[in-house]
Parts: structure tokens; sequence; C-alpha cells
């Protein structure tokens, strides 16, 4: 008698008949999750990041991001101290740093990680641009009164934190379909591939670096006892928690490199052949004895990642529903490791 197959099953092999039907799902779903990724890092941006308002007259103060933003602002403050006499156009220069700054970036994505990754990494940085000129508008009255009401409530505390909450949602969705928010994003999952390791780590990390020098160079150009460099010095602890609520929301649900163990405890050793043959993971088998009952068992260990956690145990609960399993969360994992690859 055969196994009746779940709704979850019955609709993979649809999506197998109808490749056409399959490859529109897929990508119109990709889509959303960009355009909800973009829209997201956008409102963090505006409201809690750098606000375009003042409070009663006084200019509220930005919270530096790092970035390709954060790059391209710290290399025209270095081009301005290394020739102190050029008049630059500080917007011109940003806009073609920011240009230039990606280019080597999406390369890197082409080639080092995946087309439809570079891709759709494309479209989720224009949908960030759109969405960022939209809630910049001067008619956008009730964001206003958004930031106005954090920053008299919480103050650069509670805009620190509300900013890594969006913005890290932002870019967690969006390795969560397999593309990313630009920058340092991609440069930072590249990282993480590699290494086979959690990807928000690396973020924080090249951001925090990009943001101390910053403050070295205004210090370097306004002098250390400037309000300026009190102003940048002083921000970069806001900075620094903005990138660490960041950092725990990326990680928390971006869990494509996560590692998971699982030890099953079987007296049916050909399941370690069965799920071999149904997860790309090799697997180890030990011989042990009950203690209790002094039976023969098979200790089966297997490595996977932690979105393939649930088809593991399914798989073994139908070939041995006495069997005894457990799972436990690795921090790294070192030689050969199969990951399904970024398209």
């Amino acid at each position: 008698m055969s196994k009746k197959k779940t709704i979850r099953e019955k609709y993979q092999d649809w999506l197998y008949e109808h490749f056409t039907a399959k490859l529109i799902l897929e990508n119109s779903w990709s889509f959303i999750v960009s355009t909800v990724s973009a829209f997201l890092f956008a409102f963090g941006f505006a409201v809690f990041l750098a606000p375009s308002v003042t409070d009663g007259g006084e200019i509220l103060h930005k919270i530096v991001s790092g970035g390709m933003s954060g790059l391209s602002q710290l290399t025209t403050l270095a081009i301005e101290l290394v020739f102190p006499h050029a008049v630059i156009d500080e917007s011109l220069s940003y806009s073609i740093l920011y240009f230039s700054l990606n280019v080597p970036v999406i390369i890197l994505a082409w080639f080092g990680i995946g087309k439809r990754f570079t891709i759709y990494t494309l479209i989720n940085v224009l949908e960030v641009s759109i969405f960022t000129r939209l809630l910049s508008l001067g008619d956008m009255q009730w964001l206003h009164s958004i930031t106005l009401f954090m920053n008299q409530n919480g103050g650069m505390l509670c805009r620190a934190l509300f900013a890594g909450v969006f913005t890290g949602l932002s870019s967690a969705l969006a390795f969560k379909a397999d593309f990313s928010s630009g920058g340092i994003d991609v440069i930072a999952y590249y990282i993480a591939l590699k290494k086979n390791t959690m990807v928000g780590k690396y973020s924080a990390l090249l951001n925090s670096v990009i943001t101390v020098v910053f403050a070295l160079l205004t210090a370097t150009k306004f002098g250390w006892n400037n309000a300026t460099t009190i102003a940048a010095f002083g921000g970069i602890f806001y900075s620094f928690l903005y990138m660490l609520t960041s950092t725990l929301l990326i990680d928390t649900i971006n869990v494509r490199n996560r590692k998971m163990k699982i030890e099953v405890v079987t007296k049916q050793k050909e399941l370690a052949g069965v799920l071999i043959n149904s997860i790309p993971h090799a697997a180890t088998i030990t011989q042990g004895e009950g203690a209790f009952s002094g039976e023969t068992k098979f200790i089966i260990t297997m490595v996977v990642s932690s979105f393939e956690v649930k088809d593991v145990v399914r798989i073994i609960r139908e070939d041995d529903p006495e069997s005894f399993i457990q799972v436990e969360t690795l921090n790294q994992v070192y030689g050969r490791f199969f990951m399904k690859p970024v398209r």
C-alpha cells in the first residue's frame, strides 16, 4: 500500500511537472520579498538613521550606518584631507564614488556568488533608491511625526535600536531569498559562504571599521576639540548599537549557513543508507549497546544545514518510529561540507 502524499509533496510534484509555472512563481515571490526588503530599509533609513527633519530648529544628528554610503563619505573626506585647497562638489563626488565602489562589488557577486543573486541584488538596490526618494519628500508629514516622537521619547538610543531592527530585517529577508541589499552585504555574504559561517558578524565588522575610520578622519580634518569631531565620536557608540541589533536579526532569520548535528540511536543499520540517499551529506555509524536493554544499537551521526533538519527528522521517523534523535547546533565545521549553491 503506497503512502499518501502530503500537500507539500503534491505541490512539489506539480511544480516539477510545470517548469514555466515554477519559474514564474519563484521569481514573483523573490520580487515581492525584494520589494518588502527595500521598503523596510528605506523606512529605517529615512525615519531613524538619517532623518531630514529638525526638532524645534535643532538639526537631528544622523547615525553613521557604514556600507557603501559610509565608504563613499569616507573616501570624499580622505580626498579633502589630501587636497585641502581643492574645491569638491560633495554631492557629485558622493554620487560618482557610490557608483564606482559598487561596480567591483557587483562583479564579485556575478562571478563569485551567482547570477540570479546579482540580478535580484540590483533590483533591490534600485527599489531602495526609489523608496528612499519617495519617503524623503517634504509632504511625508506622518514620517516626520514618527521621527520627532522617537527622538523626544528615546533620543538617539531609541533611533539606533529601531534602525537596527528595520535595516536588519531588510537584509535578513534579502539573504533568506538568496540575494542581498548590495554594497557591504555582498562582501559579507561572499566571505560567509567561503567560510561556511554566519553572515551577520562580517557585515558588522566591515561597517564598524568604516565608522571608526570616518570618525578618525573627521577628527583629523576639524581638530580633536571641535564640536563636529565630538559628535562624530559620540555617534560611534550609537552606530555600534545599531549594527549589533542589525547583526542579531540577520543571523537569527538567515540560517542558510547554520549547521546542525543530528545523532540517531536506532536498531536499523540500513537507516544510514536511506539518509545519505535522501540528503546530500555523508554519515558516520557507531555501534553501541543499550545500557538498560543490552540490545545492539547503531548511532548514526550526520551534519546538515539548519533548513534540512525537518526533512531529516521526517525521513528517520517514517523509517524507524522507535528511533531516538538528538539535534545540536554547531558554531563551526571544518572540512568538506556540501552547501546548495546560490544561483
